[in-house]
């Protein structure tokens, strides 16, 4: 168990300039021995001491053990494996689609079923299209149709073809009526509630039976009389069915709501009927969906077969599930709008909007689509995994800054003349550029964590990163502290500063929607909005707003 915890602890602090964090290092082992999990509370207390001891170590010293213990860890990963073949699929031939809801914003599970989708269309040669299921006036809204179409382009994602099913409205009203006239159909004048308990019984209503001539006449006053909620069209099929879902199904309804792209029409398609005949109007050959469809597929079938429509081939997937968040759209419209949630971008929702504000990478969500693949099989997907992918992307690219929390005054004495120093803004990428210290007088104020400090007394000797070493006098509420030397020394406990007098003040969203305030090194104020950072012992972040106060949002560690 020791070494394989060291093994994981050396890899993390490889990857992060010799830094390993605990709740990294505990996915990775129990990944690779889950039988660890049944005594997680020594699991924990041993992962603690190796992740301590390993911080301990220079990043040489690290570099060298692991290639000792795991070299293969050191090797530069192979190209990840393409996703498997899907069944019928021929080049040139595959047509795919995703089809949004325009009721909410996107969230990583919608992105990663129109990843899939996408990914196969291209994968095989073929065309892949938007189709907006816009069939339920009471929900679309054009906020939701844009953010969709910007959130998709934001991921990459370009289709051949965008479709909005109320544009094919009449086409619906068409095909109802085809129905009725061949008996295939029947308009119910039952209530909602007397359908739900017939069809759940097996047992047909007195609407079933009527002729043709009767149900056209009903249809013609669905469309401009009755009140919703009075009539709907319902298929003939077979009530005694063993899938419920056959029972005489609804396939058109009265929703009064004046629909926001077709002002006018009051008779929607239920979402069976909608999307077997739009795949029909479109083509579509393969479908990738959650396997919570896997029931409706009989029906849509049978829709397909009344109009001669070649069914696709359905490649169901289990149901996208990431550890600790909720994804819901409609749990999360209810709490935007009852002000639980400060919107849809806040900084707990999974939301495409709120993952891009926080600073992850369309990449990195692309990337942990795929490889949790196509499986059937339910799953828990750790939050570490999609973190993982984003540190990835952002950390050659995020500059390193000072930012102070908690903040206690330091004055240091004895400063040499004219004292300069320097850093790296990355330190794997000299080209990023430096940034510079200047210090005239003999004793400095600055701003440090007052946590650093917590068992500190005379004597200790500590480092203010890239700037110092010091010698402790004082500590109260203020710390006084002797200049000790200038370069830096193996052993001494580093922590980041800022001067006093020159910061910014600094605010981050967090998370979990709590806000840290505190104060940023000066050269932050050079920083544009969106640029993604890396506080140096705090975390990566964004920046979402500049004003008198900086604003951030926090990506993960």
């Amino acid at each position: 168990m020791n070494e394989l915890i060291l093994k994981w602890a050396l890899k993390n602090a490889i990857d992060h300039e010799g830094d390993a964090q605990v709740k990294a290092v505990v996915p990775k082992v129990i990944g690779e021995n889950p039988e660890l999990k049944k005594d997680i509370k020594n699991l924990m207390k041993e992962i603690n001491e190796i992740v301590s001891e390993v911080n301990k170590m220079s990043l040489e010293e690290q570099i060298e053990k692991l290639k000792e213990i795991a070299p293969e860890l050191l090797e530069k990963k192979k190209e990840k494996q393409e996703l498997p073949e899907i069944p019928n699929a021929e080049e040139g031939k595959v047509v795919m689609m995703w089809p949004p809801e325009p009721s909410k914003y996107l969230h990583i599970g919608h992105a990663k079923a129109a990843i899939l989708n996408h990914y196969y269309a291209r994968k095989y040669k073929g065309k892949f299209y938007l189709r907006f299921e816009d069939t339920n006036p009471e929900k679309a809204k054009e906020e939701y149709y844009e953010n969709a179409i910007n959130d998709l382009k934001w991921l990459g994602i370009e289709w051949d073809k965008i479709d909005y099913v109320s544009d094919y409205i009449d086409k619906f009203y068409e095909y109802s009526e085809k129905l009725i006239n061949e008996g295939k159909a029947y308009v119910c004048l039952c209530p909602v509630e007397k359908v739900r308990k017939l069809r759940h019984e097996g047992k047909e209503c007195e609407h079933r039976n009527q002729s043709a001539k009767e149900n056209l006449e009903l249809w013609k006053k669905m469309l401009s009389e009755f009140k919703e909620g009075e009539a709907s069209l319902r298929l003939k099929i077979d009530m005694d069915h063993k899938n419920a879902i056959m029972r005489d199904p609804t396939i058109m309804r009265i929703v009064e709501t004046s629909h926001v792209r077709k002002p006018g029409y009051r008779v929607w398609p239920n979402y069976d009927f909608a999307t077997a005949i739009m795949d029909g109007f479109e083509g579509i050959t393969h479908r990738i969906r959650s396997k919570e469809f896997e029931l409706r597929t009989e029906l849509q079938e049978y829709i397909q077969k009344l109009f001669g429509i070649k069914s696709p081939t359905f490649i169901e997937i289990a149901r996208f599930n990431l550890a600790g968040v909720v994804a819901s759209g409609r749990i999360i419209r209810e709490k935007v709008e009852s002000g639980e949630y400060m919107g849809w971008d806040d900084p707990r929702l999974v939301t495409l909007i709120s993952l891009r504000k926080r600073g992850f990478q369309p990449e990195a969500i692309r990337n942990f689509a795929l490889n949790t693949g196509i499986s059937k099989t339910e799953s828990i997907i750790p939050w570490e995994i999609l973190e993982s992918e984003n540190r990835k992307i952002i950390e050659p690219i995020a500059d390193r800054y000072f930012f102070v929390k908690d903040k206690i005054k330091l004055i240091v004495r004895g400063i040499p003349k004219e004292f300069k120093s320097e850093r790296l803004k990355h330190p794997n990428h000299p080209e990023h550029g430096k940034i510079s210290y200047e210090i005239n007088n003999s004793e400095e104020t600055f701003y440090v964590d007052k946590h650093d400090f917590l068992n500190a007394k005379q004597g200790d000797i500590l480092r203010l990163m890239d700037l110092m070493n010091i010698k402790i006098d004082v500590v109260g509420d203020e710390i006084t502290a002797e200049f000790e030397s200038k370069d830096y020394k193996p052993g001494v406990k580093v922590i980041h500063w800022v001067f006093e007098k020159e910061n910014v003040p600094v605010k981050v969203l967090m998370a979990d929607a709590s806000t840290v305030e505190g104060v940023g090194e000066k050269a932050i104020e050079n920083l544009k909005e969106g640029d993604i950072i890396q506080f140096i012992r705090f975390g990566y972040a964004r920046l979402d707003k500049k004003d008198k106060t900086i604003s951030f949002r926090y990506t993960h560690d």
